[in-house]
């Protein structure tokens, strides 16, 4: 497994911060490894599938709530808690997208 990840965002969950189209890269981040909230973090989600959120906290059991920036986003009680195993990486670096960086012009 690769230890750096770059990942495309896809809608609008994290916007204004990231918009849809941004860069992002990840970290892998080894369950020994502390996490905490406020963290931006890539997680293979047992219903959804892979997905892009902030960590918004951790419970006394140890589970990890998440949450979009987006208020049109999924709540962290619609999503439901994911176990530490289902964080694939933190995100360490990211670069917004603007309304024309992810589109290229025929001849550029």
């Amino acid at each position: 497994m690769r230890w750096f990840s770059s990942y495309r965002l896809h809608g609008h969950s994290l916007a204004p911060r990231l918009p849809q189209h941004s860069l992002i890269i990840s970290m892998r981040w080894p369950s020994r490894w502390r996490l905490t909230p406020g963290a931006t973090v890539v997680v293979e989600h047992p219903r959804l599938g892979q997905l892009v959120k902030r960590l918004h906290r951790i419970d006394d059991n140890g589970r990890l709530w998440l949450r979009g920036e987006h208020p049109d986003g999924l709540s962290s009680e619609q999503m439901g808690p994911v176990s530490r195993q289902c964080i694939k990486g933190r995100v360490v670096f990211s670069v917004a997208a603007t309304p024309s960086s992810h589109q290229l012009r025929h001849g550029a």
